[in-house]
């Protein structure tokens, strides 16, 4: 009798390493993929509207710098401010600019995605921290190999600070929302306050946030009255009114009406509707030929199936929030696209498309989950139905996932990317970094700088000018203190005095 209980214990830690050991490869496969791209981070160098922001400071502080771009240029406070950190950093500490950004958008990469292993949680409750960490690094992962641009996502601090951080807050408010109106259960002072102040610094990041925000909170309120719960409209009322507070004071910019009268399309209405349903197509097509998107999504319901799930709460709710979260994040998608169109007369830009699809991406997750909760049974009957014992299933699930995803991953547009431009990396930094040097150190007040030989993608999005009065080379003149900048050509002397 005592040799078949030790049998059965020795079973038990069997079973238990092998699970153990399949949910670490996850972590490995999206590991491994995620510090390949951090790595890239300390080949990041300031770009285009950097150098605007960095010698503002210079000039007139961060506070100063706020007002002016608040009334030149955009309303967008939240983006203002953290655009200027590196040139905070480099003030207080004496390290040289170029560090001081690599540092600053280590950091941004960093807390995105500790933030998305925090999201985990809300997707799959009853997870060990094990668990919650394969999640949240496989869903980062997937979100990297389908960046619409991976330099406006992760290397470039005005495509981060405008749309990656907003993207990381408001999927962080949606779940909670999603989560506390699935469960019945209430929000407290300390989660109401930190959605509320969430929503303000996200509506204050861009122009269609705030909106997805507003429908969120609205849809909250509307589900907890459909599934009569407590409606708690205080804490609703005080998410939505800091949001729409971000939002005025987005929309209430001085400098908004110079940056449309740059784009001579916009406001054809029936044209945006048109063009934004047909650009969102384009993209939720992309989206779904990535191979990573599918495997993620099959790997959610799966692993929803067979991880211990929650029965208080009945089927009939779930499928309506599952409905109701697709709709919306599909639907807040469209707004964006139209948004952009409507203001521009042109697509959404891809630094935009990037929150996107953190925001699409994040809505059909959790509406997986939801929809594998509330037919958790009968998956269950045809998981039973496979050749394989049910104990088994929790090891198999996790163990093919991480197979599949880094296929997946080696395989997808960004992958394939990073494997193209892969010697052209360290010669961009390189000749960014002797520029930057020469630049410095010169004392010649009219340059030739020489344009770069290497143009990877992944790294930068345009380079210097033969027009001295225009971005980038009228703000980099003037951070370096120079009369004027002009591009000379690729392969020369990285800076030359121009005669």
């Amino acid at each position: 009798m005592q040799s078949k209980i030790n049998l059965t214990r020795t079973d038990a830690r069997g079973a238990r390493t092998i699970n153990l050991a399949a949910w670490t490869m996850v972590v490995v496969v999206s590991a491994v993929f995620i510090l390949k791209l951090l790595g890239l981070a300390l080949y990041a160098i300031p770009e285009s509207d950097d150098f605007c922001f960095f010698d503002a400071n210079n000039h007139h502080g961060m506070v100063g710098s706020v007002s002016i771009f608040y009334n030149s240029a955009i309303g967008r406070i939240t983006p203002l401010l953290l655009m200027q950190l590196p040139a905070v950093l480099r003030s207080s500490t004496g390290i040289d600019l170029f560090i001081c950004y690599v540092v600053i958008m280590v950091a941004f990469m960093i807390a995105f995605v500790a933030a998305m292993i925090f999201l985990a949680r809300r997707i799959q409750p009853n997870t060990t921290l094990l668990q919650q960490t394969a999640l949240g690094l496989a869903f980062v992962a997937v979100l990297a190999s389908e960046a619409p641009s991976l330099h406006d996502m992760f290397y470039w601090l005005p495509g981060v600070a405008c749309y990656i951080v907003p993207a990381a807050i408001i999927v962080s408010v949606f779940a909670e929302l999603i989560n506390a109106t699935e469960n019945g259960v209430r929000f407290s002072r300390a989660s109401t306050a930190l959605m509320a102040f969430g929503g303000l610094a996200a509506a204050m990041c861009n122009e269609f946030t705030a909106v997805w925000l507003i429908g969120a909170v609205s849809c909250s309120l509307l589900a907890r009255w459909v599934f009569d719960q407590r409606l708690q409209l205080d804490a609703h009322l005080w998410i939505g009114l800091a949001t729409v507070a971000g939002l005025a004071v987005v929309l209430s910019a001085p400098g908004n009406s110079v940056r449309m009268s740059q784009f001579p399309l916009a406001g054809d209405f029936l044209n945006s509707l048109k063009e934004a349903f047909l650009f969102g197509l384009i993209g939720l097509g992309r989206l779904f030929r990535e191979p990573a998107t599918g495997t993620w999504l099959l790997f959610v319901v799966l692993v929803t199936t067979v991880l211990p799930q929650p029965n208080c709460v009945g089927s009939r709710n779930r499928k309506f929030l599952a409905a109701g979260v697709a709709l919306i994040s599909l639907g807040g998608a469209y707004f964006g696209y139209f948004v952009h169109q409507y203001a521009t007369g042109n697509r959404l830009v891809e630094r935009a498309q990037n929150e996107v699809l953190v925001f699409v991406l994040f809505g059909l997750t959790m509406s997986a989950a939801l929809f594998a909760r509330a037919y958790r049974d009968r998956i269950c009957k045809l998981v039973t139905a496979l050749p394989l014992p049910s104990s088994v299933m929790g090891i198999a699930v996790p163990l093919i996932f991480g197979a599949s995803l880094a296929v997946a991953l080696h395989y997808s547009k960004v992958g394939m990317q990073i494997r193209s431009e892969r010697d052209d990396f360290s010669v961009f930094w390189l000749e960014s970094m002797e520029r930057h040097a020469r630049l410095t150190l010169s004392p010649e007040q009219r340059l030739v700088v020489a344009q770069h030989t290497v143009h990877p993608t992944t790294l930068m999005n345009s380079d210097v000018t033969d027009n001295p009065g225009r971005l980038p080379n009228d703000c980099i003149a003037r951070l370096y203190q120079k009369e004027s900048i002009v591009a000379g050509p690729a392969g020369t002397s990285s800076v030359q005095r121009a005669d």
